[in-house]
């Protein structure tokens, strides 16, 4: 039983020491308690500095020496054990009662002198033998917390000595400073803290090199290096306080180099740190005023009550081109550029007098006759007798400032990397232009152009080229513009570009012309790329009322319609558009009724297992019977829901549906079934916390996480936001899906690295297995595959027998088809599980 000295004396704290001295009791002895404690109250008491229970630290207390085994145990120069009975040696200690005590060993820490200054003990609730081995290494760590403590309780000692000195020290602003240089130690007086102007607990040498100017700390380094070496034996300096003012922060430095008293004679450095800052604050500003002048970067100059020139800093001269021996005497309108009229200098002279301060743009003239704009500051500087004695003018050169405010004022207007105007500063213009378009004679176009696939070069050139690209466009677009029309980045791949005075022929004309000026090749360095691109266009004439947001619109449905009728296509809005457009924003209203009033419903397809041929789950399925249009898709309504914001309000109200229906169906009995819940992407946002809402409505309807498998498609499931969802979901037990798997960007990384527990086989591979062997073979891999990682398969859109036994065969988990059933209202699927019951309960 070996203990680290070094590891000991390394730690940073006597809390820490004690720490460590207790947990090395702990691991050897297995005690209850263990504790150290000093003697207080002239021996008669005992205060614990670091007490454990059972290993753990908790806090501190004090108790009566009198009638403990800690009384004998003070008393002895040696271990003091018990081994048994305890309670009964000392039936008076009502604490070994309380704490179940039966054996101890303590052992008394005395300093130096072998004064008892403290107490080591450990307590055990059971009967404990101790080795003579245990007792040894008992009292080898007791003698160290005993020089620890002994030291702890000296420094205590010369702490209310240095206290007694402290006022003293304050009336003279004067603090101690003592290096003990072996042990690097230093300790200062408590008047450091005023001196540093610190609230901290104990000023360090660190915290005091931080209060001091840069310069300041490196030369006290290296008087405090020198005298370390022993190359001085004394040094004087005076150093300055970062935040110095004028009643404190220059401090007088003495230090001289002496032995200290110990048995072991080691070098101590002794100082004084005295603030003297009243002896040479007017000195040290009259220096400062004198620096800050010559070497400010702005132009100075001070004239005296009758304007004349009486002195000029450096930047002045620098900024002006005149020396100062040219200025002396001048009055400043040497400078005058001519640019201000006689009324805008009696304005400035009106308020200075009033106010004493003036500050604003001017234009001076620089002595080769260059004009240049400054920011002027004028202050008009007083007597004790309140006359003005002097002006003084801070000149400041915004040459630059007002070059780079005319280049804030261009990026402003227009987008960084194509320099065309950006979409704000678009929208602005154009609200103008429509606005003056009633006298033109062939109205306003406008084309919004959508490039085509874009982003699969951004995939597979990377950002650069894609960036090179829409400059390239850009370019091209700029090209074909006339005096008054503009074009702009609309945003992303987007561009729109405003054409005056054209009909609607010469429109048409104009775009196509655009589509085939972009389709055109793009050459950097060796690589080639070619692209397409699809335009809307609308027209305003001159007599039509209308604003530049319907106008946008109007070309930006027309863009939808293009892309959707095979891309590169250039269409114009027209009233098929605009009645598309009124049927989607009439059924996004419906949509938005049907939610506020829940006349949605959820249907429940069955999920078949494949060997027993029951039901194993359902998957909840949105339904939306409306008065007006009868049976509405959802493969029609769900785009709109997602286009207008309206998809969490649908998947929320399937997954309160969802979770209440499966609760009334495991109240019929039929705990063994679970639901699956299909999530959108735009459901999977920071914003709409599908981890708090998934997992209150489970809870709400205290359903079993388990029941519950969450839907989500390969492409959504490769955010990484959705993983984090998932796998926290995952962790509380809601099993996860990948639908649509095989069909978009598969990865195996997504069923080995992701916590999946269902992969569904699309229906566009199940309809055509049965005649297509690749399919077959794909699928059998998968089922496989998923097999060998524990992940079930579930193949979805299963309508014949055919389809259904070659699964089987394949050894695919679950199935869910027409071949099975459609899916249905609640009521019918409890009445499909009841009579599966009594099926199985017949063949039983």
């Amino acid at each position: 039983m070996n203990l680290s000295i070094s590891q000991f004396y390394s730690l940073q704290s006597s809390a820490q020491r004690y720490q460590f001295v207790l947990d090395m009791l702990n691991h050897h002895l297995n005690s209850t308690h263990c504790f150290i404690g000093k003697f207080i109250n002239g021996g008669t008491q005992v205060k614990t500095l670091h007490y454990l229970h059972n290993g753990k630290r908790v806090d501190n207390f004090v108790y009566d020496l009198s009638d403990t085994p800690c009384k004998d145990a003070k008393c002895s120069q040696e271990v003091c054990t018990f081994e048994y009975d305890l309670q009964q040696r000392y039936p008076q200690d009502t604490l070994l009662q309380t704490l179940n005590i039966n054996s101890y060993i303590g052992l008394t820490l005395r300093a130096p002198d072998h004064q008892p200054v403290g107490i080591l003990v450990c307590m055990f609730e059971h009967p404990q033998a101790f080795s003579e081995q245990e007792k040894a290494y008992f009292s080898e760590l007791g003698h160290i917390v005993a020089t620890e403590l002994s030291h702890n309780q000296e420094m205590n000692a010369k702490e209310r000595l240095l206290k007694q000195l402290a006022t003293g020290e304050r009336i003279a602003k004067l603090s101690s400073w003592t290096w003990y240089i072996k042990q690097n130690i230093h300790c200062f007086s408590h008047e450091m803290h005023n001196l540093l102007n610190t609230q901290t607990e104990q000023v360090s040498l660190e915290r005091f090199l931080a209060c001091l100017q840069g310069s300041d700390q490196q030369r006290l380094l290296e008087q405090m290096e020198q005298i370390s070496n022993e190359e001085i034996d004394s040094f004087e300096l005076v150093v300055t306080h970062k935040s110095e003012n004028q009643s404190d922060g220059l401090f007088h430095i003495v230090a001289e180099l002496e032995a200290s008293d110990r048995q072991q004679l080691e070098p101590v450095m002794r100082a004084t740190v005295q603030d003297i800052t009243y002896t040479w604050a007017l000195n040290k500003q009259l220096e400062l005023t004198n620096v800050v002048f010559e070497n400010a970067s702005e132009a100075f100059m001070i004239t005296d009550r009758h304007n004349k020139i009486v002195m000029v800093n450096k930047a002045f001269e620098a900024q002006t081109g005149y020396s100062a021996n040219e200025l002396y005497g001048e009055d400043p309108s040497i400078l005058s550029s001519g640019k201000q009229n006689k009324k805008f200098y009696q304005k400035m002279w009106q308020q200075l007098e009033q106010t004493g301060v003036w500050k604003g743009e001017i234009y001076n003239r620089r002595k080769d006759g260059q004009v240049f704009p400054e920011e002027l500051t004028l202050n008009a500087v007083k007597g004790e007798d309140g006359e003005i004695t002097n002006y003084v003018a801070i000149f400041r050169d915004i040459t630059e400032w007002k070059r780079n405010e005319a280049q804030l004022t261009f990026y402003a207007n227009h987008e960084t990397l194509t320099g065309l105007l950006n979409r704000r500063s678009f929208m602005q213009t154009l609200e103008k232009s429509v606005q003056q378009h009633k006298s033109l004679q062939g109205g306003l176009s406008l084309l919004f152009i959508g490039l085509d696939r874009f982003k699969e070069i951004n995939d597979i050139f990377g950002p650069e080229v894609g960036d090179q690209v829409l400059i390239a466009v850009a370019d091209r677009l700029q090209s074909t513009l006339k005096r008054k029309d503009m074009a702009g980045r609309y945003g992303g791949d987007e561009f729109v570009l405003l054409l005056h005075n054209q009909s609607q022929r010469d429109m048409m004309a104009s775009a196509e012309h655009l589509k085939h000026l972009i389709s055109e090749p793009y050459v950097f360095d060796e690589l080639t790329i070619e692209l397409s691109a699809s335009i809307g266009v609308a027209h305003a004439l001159a007599d039509e009322n209308i604003n530049g947001t319907v106008l946008v619109r109007n070309a930006a449905h027309a863009l939808s319609t293009a892309k959707k009728q095979g891309r590169g296509r250039v269409a114009l809005h027209n009233e098929a558009i605009q009645n598309a457009y009124i049927s989607k924003i009439k059924l996004k209203d419906k949509l938005k009724h049907a939610l506020k009033h829940e006349l949605l419903s959820v249907h429940y397809q069955p999920v078949v297992d494949v060997k027993s041929g029951q039901t194993a789950k359902f998957e909840a399925l949105v339904r939306w019977h409306d008065e007006e249009l009868g049976f509405i898709s959802p493969a029609r309504f769900i785009p709109i829901a997602e286009e207008f914001g309206l998809i969490h309000l649908v998947g929320q109200y399937v997954l309160q549906t969802s979770c209440r229906d499966l609760a009334m169906l495991h109240r019929s009995g039929f705990e063994h079934v679970g639901f699956s819940i299909n999530r959108s992407i735009n459901e999977f946002k920071a914003s709409n916390n599908q981890l708090v809402h998934i997992s209150d409505a489970i809870q709400e309807f205290a359903l079993p996480f388990e029941c519950i498998t969450i839907e989500v498609t390969e492409s959504m499931a490769a955010n990484s936001y959705t993983w984090q969802v998932l796998q926290a979901l995952s962790a509380k037990g809601v099993k996860v899906a990948l639908d649509d798997f095989c069909t978009g960007y598969s990865s195996l990384s997504n069923l080995i690295d992701n916590p999946i527990d269902y992969v569904k086989i699309d229906k566009s591979f199940v309809d055509s297995m049965v005649e297509d062997t690749s399919k077959q073979v794909m699928i059998k891999c998968l089922i496989d595959l998923s097999s060998q990682l524990g992940i079930g398969v579930i193949a979805e859109g299963v309508e014949h027998r055919q389809q259904q036994s070659m699964l089987a065969e394949f050894g695919c988990h679950l199935i869910q088809g027409y071949f099975y059933s459609q899916a249905m209202p609640i009521a019918k699927c409890l009445a499909m599980l009841e009579h599966e019951e009594q099926v199985n309960s017949k063949l039983a």
